[in-house]
């Protein structure tokens, strides 16, 4: 099984312990070429599996023993789907006679994983049979093209296995002659799958350009897309340009801070779509969408509130849970906007006069928000959280990688970091849990080999404290910057506060405050730890930490109410400030 899974392209296959599973832990672990890391943790382990593939988009493999520890592969298997990243998930299993008999360790695994996986290959008991043997090559080689895509994501293998379960050495002539028929299948030539390209429509392309240049109030929003789509940045800076729309990009996008700079930028929006008297004065009616649906809260109102002709480029699924949008086009992200960039320049028309004015206006109410958050962050006294999110993301060099956990940290980025160093960033958006966080990362930065850097909240830490020790395998660096608010405090700015507001009892089972002594878990596990204090010890710090060929967990206290004060005082004076301004 191992053998053809490198022939078709796995190398890197992530192991936790058990007995069922023990022939097939013995043959990755002798299978030239693969790279085998023990993970005590499914859970851990699927999720590192993750990060290996996000940062690196080759398939990876997870392998397991039989019963409970097959559903811990879940959560990662969800996240995998939702995210669109090749997994091979192989379960050992019991064989059928011993299933619904109360064998020990012995659950029903047949599509356990149900629709979250691509499909779903039973291998059986072993096969000496030349065509049995031929069958498991085809159908492991196939679970590999399946994982690749066109619709990329998991592949469930469930491999069943009788005791004895350890490898012996062949005795008599049959196994020494069945040894030998696997080497020479291994040695053959295999089936190479070739996914089929989705290119873009050209005629759909040519619609989507003519409503393009007839707008009057357009722009560009990014949502979460995948690393490799950082090379869009210099076509969508170019289509900006030629339309005149404004640019409304996540740090999710991978296009944040490499389009920083660009005239029509417009990294305050998060702000701006969340104020409703700046949302309904500038309303759009005509915007291009590229990722996943944006974390902002604020865009769904906007998008709804102006009816606005939503034309969505998408390489996968429809991203479109307001089930509004004009057209979702299908296909390759950077031909789509090659071909409707042609599309654009071939009609020859320049942005009018209404589109330049709403554009100007938006950029100029960006520039009133700036300030204004930058004021309320000033006034904050201590260590405020959006300030130690700045010094913490402004401190990455350019060949870095960034993962952004979900809840606050990654709305934190975009709210109040509108400058850093092009990187590349990761993120969970594809289910966007919490779990699995550490794990992830320390994937990530196998895969990579780049100095990387984790931005989380003290509760996620604590949802997958195990990947701390996963972390240990880490040689570069790799840094666990941990936002201590006292709990998730991404309630407070959810209509639920309203619920718990000055009733600690209550509030505890919304932001569950881990109040851990996080020293303690870093010398558990053999991490280096620091724990600055003031804005210029964190940068110090922080920069420290990515030169430092080791894991560092980087313990950030902050203010505990300091995001839900700076959040409340912007959208106040940005009400104050535009509550009279004409719609």
């Amino acid at each position: 099984m191992f053998g053809s899974l490198h022939a078709a392209g796995v190398a890197d296959v992530f192991i936790s312990p058990g007995s069922r599973s023990t022939p097939f832990t013995w043959q990755a672990l002798n299978t030239a070429g693969l790279q085998c890391y023990p993970i005590i943790d499914e859970r851990c382990a699927a999720f590192a599996a993750l990060g290996f593939a996000r940062a690196t988009g080759r398939p990876v493999a997870i392998l397991c023993t039989s019963g409970s520890a097959t559903a811990h592969y879940f959560p990662a298997i969800i996240e995998a789907s939702l995210a669109f990243l090749p997994l091979l998930v192989i379960t050992a299993d019991r064989p059928l006679e011993l299933q619904h008999a109360g064998a020990a360790q012995c659950i029903d695994q047949v599509k356990l994983y149900g629709d979250h996986v691509r499909r779903y290959l039973d291998l059986g008991l072993p096969d000496a049979a030349p065509s049995a043997l031929v069958g498991l090559r085809r159908t492991v080689i196939q679970a590999v093209a399946l994982a690749r895509g066109p619709s990329p994501g998991p592949v469930h293998l469930n491999a069943r296995a009788r005791k004895p379960l350890e490898p012996k050495a062949a005795a008599g002539a049959g196994q020494q002659a069945l040894g030998l028929r696997v080497s020479d299948l291994l040695a053959a030539p295999w089936t190479r799958h070739v996914a089929p390209q989705a290119v873009p429509v050209p005629d759909i392309i040519r619609e989507i350009a003519h409503a393009l240049v007839r707008a009057q109030a357009g722009a560009i929003v990014l949502g979460p897309l995948p690393p490799a789509q950082q090379a869009l940045a210099r076509p969508l800076a170019r289509l900006a340009t030629t339309l005149g729309f404004p640019i409304l990009a996540e740090a999710a996008s991978q296009m944040r801070f490499s389009l920083g700079e660009h005239a029509l930028a417009c990294p305050e929006f998060p702000w701006l779509l969340g104020a409703e008297p700046v949302r309904r004065r500038h309303l759009p009616d005509t915007l291009l969408c590229l990722g996943a649906t944006p974390t902002c809260a604020g865009f769904e109102a906007w998008a709804l509130a102006s009816a606005a002709s939503r034309y969505v480029l998408a390489e996968h699924a429809g991203p479109d849970p307001l089930g509004t949008a004009r057209l979702i086009a299908h296909g390759d992200l950077a031909g789509s906007l090659d071909l409707l960039q042609q599309e654009i320049e071939a009609l020859e028309r320049p942005p009018p006069a209404q589109q330049r004015e709403y554009a100007a206006t938006l950029l100029a109410s960006a520039s009133i928000c700036r300030a204004i958050v930058s004021r309320e962050i000033a006034r904050e006294p201590g260590l405020a959280e959006g300030a130690a999110v700045a010094c913490i993301v402004q401190s990455l060099p350019q060949a870095a990688q960034c993962m952004l956990g979900n809840s606050l940290p990654i709305r934190d980025v975009d709210a109040y970091v509108r400058h850093a160093a092009p990187c590349v960033i990761l993120s969970q958006r594809g289910a966007n849990g919490i779990d699995g966080l550490v794990s992830g990362a320390a994937g990530s930065a196998l895969g990579s080999q780049l100095p990387t850097l984790l931005l989380l909240g003290d509760v996620s830490l604590l949802h997958d404290i195990g990947g701390l020790a996963l972390a240990r395998l880490v040689s570069s660096p790799l840094v666990i910057a941990v936002i201590d608010n006292d709990g998730g405090r991404i309630f407070d700015q959810l209509p639920v506060r309203a619920l718990y507001a000055g009733q600690r009892s209550l509030a505890e089972f919304w932001r569950t405050p881990p109040r851990c002594d996080l020293q303690h878990a870093a010398r558990l596990f053999g991490l280096r730890y620091a724990s600055p204090e003031t804005v210029e010890d964190l940068s110090a710090a922080t920069r420290a930490a990515l030169s430092t060929h080791a894991t560092t967990l980087l313990h950030v206290r902050v203010g505990a109410d300091s995001a839900y004060a700076v959040h409340e005082r912007v959208r106040v004076a940005l009400f104050a400030a535009f509550a009279g301004s004409p719609a």
